[in-house]
C-alpha cells in the first residue's frame, strides 16, 4: 500500500490529505473525535491507522466514517477500520443497501471517451466498476443537509453513483467533492464513470456555489486557494 498515506500532508487546520494510488482518503479532526473521509481500497486500514497515530491521535478517537459513495477504492477499508476503531459509518440512504452488502452496485453509463479508458484501466469496460466492497454496516444514513458530529454539512450530489455525497466544512472553507469532481494538472475536472453524467453536472454546478479555499478530491491531488472559483469556473465550460 502507498507508503505518501502515511505523512497525513496538513491541508487546513486539522484538515490532513492522506494519498493514496487510488482512492485517497481525509482526515479531520475536530478536536473531539476524528471524522475520516473515505478509505481507499480493501487493504488500507494499516495505513490509515498509522496516519492516525502520525497526527498524534489514537485508533478510538476515529468517531466517524464518511462514505462519499459505495465504489471500493471509497469503502474498501471500511469494515476492518470498524472492527478496530468502533467508528460509527454514514453513507447517503440511496448507496446505503449497496454498502451494507444488500443490493449490487448500479453499473456506469459510459460516454464514448470513458469506453476505452475503461477498458485499460480494468481489462473489461462491461465489468466495471468492479467487485464490491467488504460490506459494513451503516450506522446512520444521511440525505442532503444533514450534519456530522463535527459540524460538518453533508451535500447531496448525486451522478457518479445515486447517493454520492460531499462534505462541507464552511468554517474551515473546506470541501470533500468525493468523485463528482476529480483533479487533473491542477484544475478540477469531472469525474468519470458515472450512472447519471447530466446528474453530475448538475452535481458539480451545486458544489460551484459553495464557497470554500480547499477540494478535496478522491482522484488527483487537492486543489489549496481559491479552489471554489476554479470549480466556477469549470462550470462555466460545460
Amino acid at each position: 500500500m502507498d507508503a505518501r498515506a502515511h505523512e497525513a500532508q496538513l491541508l487546513a487546520p486539522g484538515v490532513f490529505f492522506l494519498e493514496f494510488g487510488v482512492g485517497h482518503a481525509y482526515l479531520w479532526d475536530w478536536g473531539d473525535g476524528l471524522t475520516l473521509v473515505d478509505t481507499s481500497l480493501p487493504g488500507s486500514a494499516e495505513v490509515i491507522l498509522a496516519a492516525i497515530a502520525s497526527i498524534g491521535r489514537a485508533p478510538h478517537d476515529l468517531t466517524e466514517i464518511v462514505l462519499t459513495h459505495f465504489h471500493a477504492d471509497h469503502a474498501g477499508s471500511a469494515a476492518e477500520l470498524v472492527a478496530r476503531t468502533g467508528a460509527s459509518v454514514i453513507a447517503h440512504t440511496a448507496d446505503a443497501p449497496v454498502i451494507r452488502g444488500q443490493a449490487p452496485q448500479p453499473p456506469p453509463t459510459l460516454t464514448e471517451f470513458e469506453r476505452p479508458l475503461a477498458a485499460a484501466l480494468f481489462g473489461d469496460s462491461t465489468k466495471l466498476p468492479g467487485p464490491p466492497a467488504p460490506p459494513v454496516v451503516v450506522d446512520r444514513e444521511v440525505q442532503d443537509g444533514d450534519t456530522t458530529a463535527g459540524g460538518g454539512t453533508i451535500v447531496g450530489v448525486p451522478g457518479h453513483t445515486p447517493g454520492s455525497i460531499a462534505l462541507f466544512l464552511p468554517r474551515l472553507r473546506v470541501l470533500f467533492t468525493g468523485d463528482t469532481l476529480a483533479s487533473g494538472d491542477g484544475a478540477p475536472v469531472l469525474g468519470p464513470f458515472n450512472v447519471d453524467r447530466l446528474s453530475a453536472i448538475e452535481s458539480i454546478r451545486k458544489q460551484a456555489r459553495l464557497e470554500y479555499d480547499v477540494a478535496c478530491f478522491g482522484h488527483g491531488k487537492p486543489i489549496v486557494g481559491a479552489a471554489s472559483r476554479k470549480v466556477l469556473a469549470m462550470v462555466r465550460s460545460l
